[in-house]
């Protein structure tokens, strides 16, 4: 039976796509860098590892037929990591998740570390698929402290309309990727089934807590200074904000590639918000 691999484990995607791998009776090997504390459904094989560090991944990797790989910090540097240890295992397949950002018509930070990512992947010569998703419906736990404390959204990503996705319609999607054949050499612009602004949102959000929530958009200085706190790369942080606020986001209508993937719709935003709804207390 074929080892399925999923590096970023305990995160929102590798989480889900850990869980749905076990539930269709596959074995699973999930690498985190602290397994004692990884959590992760009983029947997954726990190691401890990082696509940071190539020794763990050289044993990570051994028997295994397929990977997702999800990657955090130096992509472009991970995704080498990654290549060189699944190409020297026999890997057959690898399913990246990358980001929406690629599709962007305005050069920026994210675009740029993720297709380098994607880059070095197409090149190692081991089966792929990317998935590229756009904002996920999580990212509003953001809100969660002013909601709690003031009933306010403060929002860093602008107005503009987009069709956020589930992280579990991502994992849904990448196991189907995994474990089903006609998806080499693929990329999937993965979105939910609404275009939403994020007052939108918040809108919503505020139906499920039972409050109306103050919305605002944090001017785009601000949130380049909170970006550059957090990468140390001013730069970056400016095209990053950009792109993020601009009109031309690939994410900006639903597409049909969940829907194409797994036969079913992908979740809505007040899916999320109910079941979420502890977060904002």
């Amino acid at each position: 039976m074929s080892m399925f691999l999923v590096t970023g484990a305990t995160g929102k995607v590798g989480r889900e796509a850990v869980g749905r791998l076990l539930a269709l009776g596959h074995p699973v090997r999930a690498l985190s860098r602290t397994p004692g504390e990884a959590g992760l459904p009983r029947g997954a094989e726990v190691v401890a590892g990082s696509p940071a560090d190539p020794d763990s991944l050289k044993a990570a990797f051994d028997g295994v037929s397929a990977a997702l790989v999800v990657l955090s910090g130096d992509v472009g540097g991970q995704a080498a990591h990654v290549a060189a240890a699944a190409r020297a295992a026999g890997t057959s397949r690898l399913v990246l998740l990358s980001s929406g950002g690629v599709e962007h018509p305005l050069p920026h930070g994210i675009a740029r570390e993720h297709r380098a990512a994607e880059v070095v992947i197409e090149e190692c010569g081991v089966p792929w698929t990317f998935l590229r998703p756009g904002p996920f419906h999580a990212n509003t736990s953001w809100w969660a402290s002013t909601v709690r404390e003031s009933g306010a959204v403060r929002c860093w990503i602008g107005n503009n309309p987009g069709a956020p996705i589930d992280e579990y319609d991502i994992a849904s999607a990448a196991v189907v990727a995994l474990t089903e054949n006609g998806h080499r050499g693929k990329s999937y612009l993965l979105t939910g089934p609404q275009t939403l602004t994020s007052q939108e949102q918040a809108r919503i959000l505020g139906e499920v807590l039972g409050r109306e929530l103050e919305f605002s958009v944090a001017p785009p200085e601000e949130v380049v200074e909170v970006f550059t706190r957090i990468t140390g790369d001013r730069a970056a942080a400016e095209s990053d904000v950009a792109a993020l606020r601009s009109p031309e986001v690939p994410w900006a209508r639903p597409t049909s590639a969940v829907r194409d993937l797994t036969g079913r719709e992908p979740r809505p935003y007040r899916q999320w918000a109910v079941e979420n709804a502890a977060l904002f207390g």
